[in-house]
Parts: structure tokens; C-alpha cells; sequence
């Protein structure tokens, strides 16, 4: 019968883990306790959490949200850094890693899907959410924006081309607006 306490650890991690788009497995062993909260305080910053679980917990939920390859690098401490954000959450762990000798990239998870360190890294190469919009909406705006003006010349519809261009206009003015706070935020 469990106890108590791991039941309810089970249940943070299980929310943790739903809740995150990724999830960095770290082994940590040797770091200091100053670097250890140098380590949390850059991780804070940018809104990415990050804690430590026994092994056989993390197992146990990743047996429960049918996360498969797991149990190979649930060896020694793990820390774990969970977030929204890919990128920041590969960079700044890189980083530290790079400063510190201590901490090692062990696993990340992807949705149920495990990646191994080197795949992890690549995730610093990855385009954050909104500029991935950003692209997206750029992608549309083109045949959109071509469409409007064959529309534009000469036809009776030129009512709908302009609010349509309006529109248009509008949504990518704000979604530029987004992607210049967020290069602001990141610098």
C-alpha cells in the first residue's frame, strides 16, 4: 500500500507533466546548493519549472500517460525541468551545463514521445511558439493578400476586399506586435 505523500507526489507530477509541452530529465548530482538555486533562479525567469522527484515516481507516471523509453535514464538524482517553451527550456539548461560541470542533460519528453540528449540540444535551434504563428500567419497572408487584389480590380465585391484587407492588416499587425515583444523579452 503507498503512503501517503507518494500518492500525492504521483498526482503533482502527473498535473507537472500534462501541463508541460516538455519535460527535461537533468542529473544534478555534485552541483552546489548555491548553484542549484542559481540554476532555479534562471529557470524561474523564464517561467519553467523545476523540481526534483524520486525515480520510481517519475516511472510510475510515465507508466500512466503511456510515456514509453523512460525507465533507461531514471538512474542516479533527476532533476526536472518542465515548461511550454522547448527552446528556452533546452538553452538555459545547456547553458548552465556548459558552466557547470555537474549538471547533464539526461532525456527529454515530447508529448509521450522520448528523445535522447542530442535531440534535447537540438531543441535550442527551435522556433518559439508565437514566431512558429508568426510564420504561419506570414504564410497565409501572401495568397490571401493575392486574392484581394484580383478581387480589387474592377469587381463589385470591392466592398468585402476592403474590410477584408483591413482585417487582414490588423491580424498581422498585432501578431508582429506579439513576435517583437516576445525577441524583446528573449534579448
Amino acid at each position: 500500500m503507498p503512503n501517503q505523500q507518494n500518492v500525492e507526489q504521483v498526482e503533482n507530477i502527473r498535473e507537472n507533466f500534462q501541463n508541460s509541452e516538455v519535460i527535461i530529465l537533468t542529473e544534478y548530482q555534485g552541483l552546489t546548493v548555491a548553484e542549484m538555486n542559481e540554476l532555479r533562479d534562471k529557470l524561474r525567469e523564464a517561467e519553467i519549472r523545476y523540481k526534483v522527484y524520486k525515480n520510481k515516481l517519475i516511472n510510475v507516471v510515465a507508466q500512466e500517460l503511456g510515456i514509453e523509453g523512460v525507465e533507461p535514464y531514471l538512474r542516479e538524482t533527476t532533476g526536472v525541468a518542465m515548461s511550454n517553451n522547448p527552446a528556452a527550456s533546452a538553452k538555459i539548461l545547456e547553458a548552465f551545463g556548459h558552466e557547470h560541470e555537474h549538471l547533464k542533460i539526461k532525456a527529454g519528453i515530447l508529448g509521450t514521445r522520448v528523445i535522447d540528449a542530442v535531440a534535447v540540444g537540438e531543441l535550442v535551434n527551435m522556433p518559439s511558439k508565437d514566431q512558429l504563428i508568426a510564420l504561419a500567419v506570414g504564410g497565409l497572408k501572401a495568397p490571401i493578400s493575392g486574392l484581394v487584389n484580383v478581387l480589387h480590380q474592377g469587381s463589385p465585391l470591392t466592398g468585402l476586399v476592403n474590410v477584408l484587407k483591413g482585417s487582414i492588416r490588423q491580424v498581422t499587425t498585432v501578431l508582429q506586435a506579439i513576435a517583437d515583444q516576445k525577441k524583446e523579452a528573449e534579448a
